[in-house]
């Protein structure tokens, strides 16, 4: 799986990269692997880097699966956060369709094109 995690207890925060070539098998099994985690808390806001990755195979359907795991399988708490960092044309439009399918109340999604974006944007909170 081209996607890793670790957990900042010290920042309360999730810092994910992924690599290589992106599948929707990859997305929805990392989010699995981040669930049973007994080190992650609902609440942690994720920084979630795929500025290396060589090509994305996420398709639509894909992403309509990734938001329909989320609101089963891990609601998020409110004003959690995740930040997508994405310099890729394709990946930043899948990223944004998934921006705007997971909008709720609860949470919210960012897309960007530079860490730095992303990180004052989790930041500002």
């Amino acid at each position: 799986m081209p996607i890793a995690y670790r957990i900042d207890p010290e920042r309360q925060l999730v810092l994910t990269h992924a690599w290589g070539v992106l599948t929707d098998a990859d997305v929805l099994a990392h989010k699995g692997k981040l669930l049973r985690d007994a080190a992650f808390d609902p609440r942690m806001p994720e920084l979630s880097d795929i500025r290396t990755i060589e090509r994305l195979d996420v398709t639509a359907a894909g992403v309509r699966a990734m938001v329909a795991h989320d609101s089963v399988h891990a609601p998020r708490s409110p004003g959690r956060r995740l930040a997508l960092v994405v310099p890729m044309d394709e990946a930043y439009g899948m990223a944004r369709m998934y921006e705007l399918m997971s909008q709720r109340e609860d949470s919210r999604v960012g897309v960007f094109r530079t860490f730095a974006e992303a990180e004052a944007w989790l930041g500002a909170g």
